[in-house]
Protein backbone atom coordinates (compact mmCIF):
# COMPACT_ATOMS: atom_id res chain seq x y z
CA UNK A 1 0.00 0.00 0.00
CA UNK A 2 2.83 2.36 0.95
CA UNK A 3 4.71 1.55 -2.25
CA UNK A 4 1.60 2.25 -4.31
CA UNK A 5 1.03 5.61 -2.61
CA UNK A 6 4.66 6.57 -3.16
CA UNK A 7 4.41 5.60 -6.83
CA UNK A 8 1.26 7.68 -7.32
CA UNK A 9 2.85 10.69 -5.59
CA UNK A 10 5.95 10.49 -7.82
CA UNK A 11 3.74 10.03 -10.89
CA UNK A 12 1.68 13.07 -9.94
CA UNK A 13 4.74 15.24 -9.44
CA UNK A 14 6.23 14.07 -12.71
CA UNK A 15 2.99 14.85 -14.52
CA UNK A 16 2.94 18.38 -13.07
CA UNK A 17 6.52 18.94 -14.24
CA UNK A 18 5.69 17.76 -17.77
CA UNK A 19 2.63 20.03 -17.98
CA UNK A 20 4.67 22.93 -16.56
CA UNK A 21 7.39 22.51 -19.21
CA UNK A 22 5.39 21.65 -22.34
CA UNK A 23 2.01 23.26 -21.70
CA UNK A 24 2.59 26.92 -20.66
CA UNK A 25 -1.10 27.69 -20.16
CA UNK A 26 -1.23 25.04 -17.43
CA UNK A 27 1.54 26.70 -15.43
CA UNK A 28 -0.99 28.68 -13.39
CA UNK A 29 -2.77 25.47 -12.48
CA UNK A 30 0.58 23.95 -11.52
CA UNK A 31 1.32 26.90 -9.23
CA UNK A 32 -2.12 26.58 -7.65
CA UNK A 33 -1.65 22.85 -7.22
CA UNK A 34 1.77 22.94 -5.56
CA UNK A 35 1.16 26.15 -3.56
CA UNK A 36 -0.30 24.37 -0.49
CA UNK A 37 2.60 21.94 -0.59
CA UNK A 38 5.16 24.78 -0.78
CA UNK A 39 3.34 26.63 1.99
CA UNK A 40 3.51 23.50 4.12
CA UNK A 41 7.21 23.15 3.39
CA UNK A 42 7.77 26.79 4.38
CA UNK A 43 5.86 26.26 7.61
CA UNK A 44 7.85 23.12 8.38
CA UNK A 45 11.06 24.97 7.55
CA UNK A 46 10.16 27.77 9.98
CA UNK A 47 9.31 25.26 12.72
CA UNK A 48 12.61 23.51 12.18
CA UNK A 49 14.46 26.83 12.21
CA UNK A 50 12.68 27.89 15.43
CA UNK A 51 13.37 24.53 17.05
CA UNK A 52 17.02 24.74 16.00
CA UNK A 53 17.29 28.28 17.41
CA UNK A 54 15.65 27.16 20.67
CA UNK A 55 18.08 24.26 21.03
CA UNK A 56 21.00 26.57 20.23
CA UNK A 57 19.81 29.18 22.76
CA UNK A 58 19.35 26.48 25.39
CA UNK A 59 22.86 25.17 24.74
CA UNK A 60 24.27 28.71 24.99
CA UNK A 61 22.43 29.27 28.27
CA UNK A 62 23.74 25.97 29.67
CA UNK A 63 27.26 26.87 28.58
CA UNK A 64 26.96 30.37 30.04
CA UNK A 65 25.64 28.89 33.30
CA UNK A 66 28.58 26.50 33.43
CA UNK A 67 31.07 29.34 32.88
CA UNK A 68 29.39 31.47 35.55
CA UNK A 69 29.59 28.57 38.01
CA UNK A 70 33.29 28.21 37.22
CA UNK A 71 33.83 31.94 37.80
CA UNK A 72 31.88 31.72 41.07
CA UNK A 73 34.08 28.88 42.31
CA UNK A 74 37.18 30.86 41.32
CA UNK A 75 35.88 33.90 43.22
CA UNK A 76 35.16 31.72 46.27
CA UNK A 77 38.72 30.42 46.14
CA UNK A 78 40.05 33.97 45.82
CA UNK A 79 37.96 35.07 48.83
CA UNK A 80 39.39 32.20 50.89
CA UNK A 81 42.88 33.14 49.74
CA UNK A 82 42.31 36.81 50.62
CA UNK A 83 40.93 35.80 54.02
CA UNK A 84 44.05 33.71 54.61
CA UNK A 85 46.27 36.63 53.58
CA UNK A 86 44.28 38.95 55.85
CA UNK A 87 44.84 36.61 58.81
CA UNK A 88 48.51 36.30 57.91
CA UNK A 89 48.83 40.09 57.79
CA UNK A 90 47.02 40.36 61.11
CA UNK A 91 49.45 37.91 62.66
CA UNK A 92 52.42 39.77 61.22
CA UNK A 93 51.04 43.13 62.42
CA UNK A 94 50.52 41.73 65.92
CA UNK A 95 54.06 40.37 66.01
CA UNK A 96 55.40 43.66 64.63
CA UNK A 97 53.51 45.64 67.28
CA UNK A 98 54.90 43.48 70.06
CA UNK A 99 58.38 43.66 68.62
CA UNK A 100 58.07 47.46 68.63
CA UNK A 101 56.54 47.77 72.09
CA UNK A 102 58.59 45.02 73.72
CA UNK A 103 61.98 44.84 71.98
CA UNK A 104 64.55 42.22 72.83
CA UNK A 105 62.25 39.19 72.84
CA UNK A 106 61.63 36.43 70.32
CA UNK A 107 58.08 35.96 69.00
CA UNK A 108 56.44 32.94 67.35
CA UNK A 109 52.98 32.90 65.80
CA UNK A 110 50.81 29.80 66.20
CA UNK A 111 47.30 28.56 65.49
CA UNK A 112 44.89 27.09 68.03
CA UNK A 113 44.18 23.49 67.00
CA UNK A 114 42.30 22.05 69.98
CA UNK A 115 40.64 22.55 73.35
CA UNK A 116 40.53 20.80 76.70
CA UNK A 117 38.25 17.70 76.64
CA UNK A 118 36.80 18.63 80.05
CA UNK A 119 35.15 21.79 81.36
CA UNK A 120 37.22 21.99 84.52
CA UNK A 121 40.53 23.16 83.07
CA UNK A 122 40.93 26.13 80.74
CA UNK A 123 43.38 24.77 78.19
CA UNK A 124 43.98 25.09 74.44
CA UNK A 125 46.47 23.42 72.12
CA UNK A 126 48.58 25.23 69.50
CA UNK A 127 50.46 23.97 66.44
CA UNK A 128 53.94 24.94 67.63
CA UNK A 129 56.30 23.05 69.91
CA UNK A 130 59.91 22.02 70.41
CA UNK A 131 60.51 22.31 66.68
CA UNK A 132 59.70 26.01 67.01
CA UNK A 133 61.93 26.33 70.12
CA UNK A 134 58.94 26.87 72.42
CA UNK A 135 59.52 26.20 76.13
CA UNK A 136 57.40 25.71 79.24
CA UNK A 137 56.67 29.08 80.84
CA UNK A 138 56.60 31.08 77.59
CA UNK A 139 53.79 33.64 77.58
CA UNK A 140 50.98 33.50 75.02
CA UNK A 141 49.25 36.65 73.77
CA UNK A 142 46.08 37.14 71.68
CA UNK A 143 44.59 40.41 70.42
CA UNK A 144 47.13 42.41 72.38
CA UNK A 145 46.27 40.89 75.77
CA UNK A 146 47.80 38.13 77.85
CA UNK A 147 46.09 34.89 76.85
CA UNK A 148 47.93 32.17 78.73
CA UNK A 149 51.21 30.40 79.40
CA UNK A 150 52.86 27.32 77.86
CA UNK A 151 52.16 24.41 80.21
CA UNK A 152 53.48 21.42 78.23
CA UNK A 153 55.53 21.13 75.04
CA UNK A 154 55.54 18.39 72.40
CA UNK A 155 57.54 18.08 69.21
CA UNK A 156 54.96 19.84 67.02
CA UNK A 157 52.35 21.17 69.45
CA UNK A 158 52.02 22.69 72.91
CA UNK A 159 49.44 22.96 75.68
CA UNK A 160 48.48 26.47 76.79
CA UNK A 161 47.05 27.20 80.25
CA UNK A 162 44.64 30.15 79.93
CA UNK A 163 44.69 33.11 82.32
CA UNK A 164 41.14 32.16 83.37
CA UNK A 165 42.30 28.85 84.88
CA UNK A 166 42.77 28.79 88.67
CA UNK A 167 46.17 27.18 88.20
CA UNK A 168 47.41 30.18 86.21
CA UNK A 169 49.54 32.50 88.36
CA UNK A 170 51.82 35.37 87.45
CA UNK A 171 53.43 38.40 89.04
CA UNK A 172 51.69 41.58 87.87
CA UNK A 173 51.25 45.28 88.62
CA UNK A 174 48.62 47.99 88.34
CA UNK A 175 49.29 50.37 85.46
CA UNK A 176 48.45 53.67 87.22
CA UNK A 177 49.76 53.15 90.71
CA UNK A 178 52.48 50.57 89.84
CA UNK A 179 51.49 48.39 92.81
CA UNK A 180 53.04 44.93 92.57
CA UNK A 181 50.33 42.26 92.80
CA UNK A 182 49.93 38.54 92.27
CA UNK A 183 47.38 37.56 89.62
CA UNK A 184 45.57 34.21 89.60
CA UNK A 185 42.81 32.87 87.33
CA UNK A 186 39.35 32.59 88.84
CA UNK A 187 36.68 31.84 86.21
CA UNK A 188 35.93 32.41 82.52
CA UNK A 189 35.44 36.17 82.90
CA UNK A 190 37.46 37.03 85.99
CA UNK A 191 40.80 36.72 87.66
CA UNK A 192 41.71 37.60 91.25
CA UNK A 193 44.60 39.47 92.86
CA UNK A 194 46.05 37.53 95.77
CA UNK A 195 47.74 38.87 98.91
CA UNK A 196 46.74 42.50 98.33
CA UNK A 197 47.58 44.43 101.50
CA UNK A 198 45.03 46.95 102.87
CA UNK A 199 47.49 49.82 102.44
CA UNK A 200 48.14 49.10 98.76
CA UNK A 201 46.74 51.71 96.38
CA UNK A 202 44.44 49.47 94.31
CA UNK A 203 41.71 51.22 92.30
CA UNK A 204 38.65 50.03 90.38
CA UNK A 205 39.15 50.53 86.65
CA UNK A 206 42.93 50.31 86.79
CA UNK A 207 44.56 47.98 84.27
CA UNK A 208 46.48 44.99 85.57
CA UNK A 209 49.52 44.09 83.45
CA UNK A 210 52.53 41.83 83.53
CA UNK A 211 55.43 42.79 85.79
CA UNK A 212 58.55 40.74 85.31
CA UNK A 213 60.75 40.86 88.37
CA UNK A 214 63.81 39.35 86.69
CA UNK A 215 63.15 40.47 83.09
CA UNK A 216 62.55 36.98 81.73
CA UNK A 217 59.35 38.15 80.01
CA UNK A 218 58.06 41.59 78.92
CA UNK A 219 56.45 44.00 81.35
CA UNK A 220 53.27 45.88 80.50
CA UNK A 221 51.23 43.22 78.68
CA UNK A 222 47.58 43.87 79.63
CA UNK A 223 45.88 41.11 81.66
CA UNK A 224 42.57 42.72 82.61
CA UNK A 225 40.88 45.56 84.48
CA UNK A 226 40.06 45.76 88.18
CA UNK A 227 36.29 45.35 88.46
CA UNK A 228 35.64 45.14 92.22
CA UNK A 229 37.39 45.47 95.58
CA UNK A 230 36.14 43.88 98.81
CA UNK A 231 37.62 44.58 102.22
CA UNK A 232 36.40 44.29 105.80
CA UNK A 233 38.06 45.93 108.77
CA UNK A 234 40.42 43.56 110.47
CA UNK A 235 41.06 41.32 107.43
CA UNK A 236 44.64 40.81 106.33
CA UNK A 237 44.09 41.18 102.58
CA UNK A 238 41.77 42.87 100.12
CA UNK A 239 39.70 40.72 97.77
CA UNK A 240 40.25 42.20 94.33
CA UNK A 241 38.60 40.85 91.18
CA UNK A 242 39.91 41.52 87.66
CA UNK A 243 37.70 41.35 84.59
CA UNK A 244 39.40 39.58 81.71
CA UNK A 245 38.47 39.55 78.05
CA UNK A 246 39.61 36.36 76.33
CA UNK A 247 37.61 34.28 73.87
CA UNK A 248 39.42 30.97 73.23
CA UNK A 249 36.70 29.50 71.00
CA UNK A 250 36.69 32.48 68.65
CA UNK A 251 40.45 33.10 68.73
CA UNK A 252 42.31 31.57 65.81
CA UNK A 253 45.91 32.74 66.11
CA UNK A 254 48.14 33.60 69.06
CA UNK A 255 51.67 34.92 69.58
CA UNK A 256 54.10 33.07 71.82
CA UNK A 257 56.70 35.23 73.57
CA UNK A 258 59.81 33.24 74.39
CA UNK A 259 61.12 33.78 77.88
CA UNK A 260 64.68 34.96 78.13
CA UNK A 261 67.16 32.50 79.53
CA UNK A 262 68.76 34.37 82.38
CA UNK A 263 72.44 33.95 83.03
CA UNK A 264 73.36 32.67 86.45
Amino acid sequence: MKKKATFLFIFFITLLIVFYIFVPKFRGYVYDTIYPFLLGLESISEEIENATKLIKDKYLLIEENRKLKEKLEILKAEIVSLRFLELENQRLREIANFATNFPGYEYISAKIIGYSPDNLSKIVFINAGEKNKISIGDLVVANGNLFGMILEVGKLSSKVLLISDRNFKITARTRKTKEIVFYQGYDSNRGILKLVMPEQDIRIGDIVETASVNGSYPEGIPIGKISSIEYREGEFFKKVFVSIDIHPYSTEYVVVIKRKQLKE
